[in-house]
This record gives C-alpha cells, structure tokens and sequence, in this order.
C-alpha cells in the first residue's frame, strides 16, 4: 500500500541560485510517504546544483525562466498522479507528504494545503513577513481556501490539465489564480493543518527589499483578483486578527497604490 500510494506522487521544486535548496532535499527523504520523483526545476542555477540533486535522488531539469515559467515547463514533465510544491526556502516535517494526499486519495479534495512554520527570525524585517503568513493561515485560508499559497500544497495531475497550468503573467500571485481558476471549474480543496512546513525568511534582512517584495506582491495579487472578477472578496477576506508590526503601517499605504497601479496595468 505504502509503495502504491508513494507511486503516484511527484514533487516539484522551482530553484534559482538558492542554496537554501539543500535543507529541502534532505527533507524530502525522510518522508514517512516517499514520493516517485521529486524535480528541481532550475531557471539558471551559477553553481553546481546537480552535485547536490545527484546526492538526494532528485531529478535535475534545466528549465530557463522566472519561477513560474520553470513550474509550467516541469508540469509537462512530471509522471505522477499528484503533484506536490514546496520551495527551496521551506523544509518538509516527515509526515508531510502523507497527511497532504490523504484527503485526495481518499476523494474528499482535488487539492490540499498546509501552513507554514517559522525559524527564530534573525531581523526585523524577516520577523513582519512570518507575521503576515501567520495571518493568511490563521484567518484568511480557513475561511476561503483561494487564498492557499503554493508553496506547501498538493494537486490532482488533472487539474493541470483542464486549467492548462499557471498564468506567466503574473509573478508572486500565480497561485491565487491557480486557486480561484480550480475552484469556478468545480475542483475542491482543504486545508490541512497538521501538514506543516518550515519556511525560511532570512532574505529579508532590511526594509528596503522587504518593501519592493511586498509591494510587487500587492499589485500581483490585485491583478488576480481584477482578472478573476473577484476583487470583492479580495477587499472582505479579513475574518478577523491584526498583524502588529510596525512596518504594517507603510503596506496598509501601499495597497491603494498598487491596486491603482494593476488597474493601469490591466
């Protein structure tokens, strides 16, 4: 049963010059499920990634392109049932891939996610991004499960291929399109819980690369929800809980501006 159910499962790691990618593999093999495959899509790595996939059993796919185009290009490439995401800045607890494709596998969803967990921030900055993360898993995606980020979720194979992958035109949001796309075609998905993962924010070591990411990600996301007609929900997804940092102030600013900005942008 074990080697059945681990048979059909891929995972798919989108990877640029990150090195971060090693912890992720090794987490991958001390999977209670093992998975059939999992491949490192790589947009351009300068180092020699291949060494480290050689020594966790990964699957090397030289993909060139932002994150998303790689995950497009290594959907068509990927052989299992299932397809799970995780990033080179996250690290799977061992039961992750077992408790993210039981409720698939026992046809009670077509996609699952789970939340994110957190390492001791070393700076200010990085401490406001965990922040917010706690708040989309403890508000926002239990009350509607579009709001589920990518990367620590799983999903049908066949969902890819009647939605036709992600839209490349949009950077940091592609999986709330993913999302909402699924759900209007009639797919269902689920949170889970207890299928944490760890996520690794230490990038975001001054204010300035903290307020170009999150900007960039507030006009990604806006962009979505003006393509998917579904900017209304966007607006109501506060259930409730407040993010107490100070940089909190300057993104409440931002947004105003970057919805302004999608709509120029159409």
């Amino acid at each position: 049963m074990q080697g059945e159910r681990s048979g059909r499962i891929s995972v798919i790691i989108a990877s640029l010059n990150d090195r971060r990618i090693e912890r992720t593999l090794e987490s991958l093999t001390k999977q209670s499920l093992k998975p059939f495959e999992v491949v490192v899509a790589d947009g351009g790595t300068n180092w020699n990634i291949a060494e480290l996939c050689l020594k966790y059993g990964a699957r090397l796919e030289h993909l060139p392109g932002n994150v998303v185009e790689s995950r497009n290009k290594a959907l068509s490439l990927v052989r299992g049932e299932l397809i799970a995401f995780i990033d080179t800045d996250e690290t799977a607890v061992p039961t992750w891939l077992e408790k993210l494709s039981d409720p698939i596998l026992e046809g009670r969803a077509d996609f699952s996610g789970g939340p994110m967990l957190h390492f001791e921030p070393k700076y200010r900055p990085e401490e406001y991004v965990n922040q917010i993360e706690d708040y989309i898993y403890e508000y926002q995606v239990p009350s509607n499960i579009a709001f589920l980020p990518l990367g620590n979720s799983m999903w049908r194979a066949s969902i890819f291929q009647k939605l036709g992958g992600f839209d490349d035109s949009i950077p940091y949001s592609e999986d709330y399109d993913l999302n909402i796309r699924a759900l209007k075609a009639g797919f269902k998905g689920i949170y889970i819980k207890d299928a944490p993962i760890y996520h690794d924010h230490s990038e975001f070591d001054s204010y300035f690369k903290l307020a170009r990411k999150r900007y960039a990600y507030l006009r990604s996301a806006a962009r979505v929800f003006i393509k998917n007609k579904a900017l209304s929900m966007r607006m109501k997804s506060k259930a409730g809980g407040k993010v107490k940092h100070p940089f909190h102030i300057i993104e409440t600013l931002m947004k105003p501006i970057a919805l302004i900005d999608a709509y120029i942008r159409g």
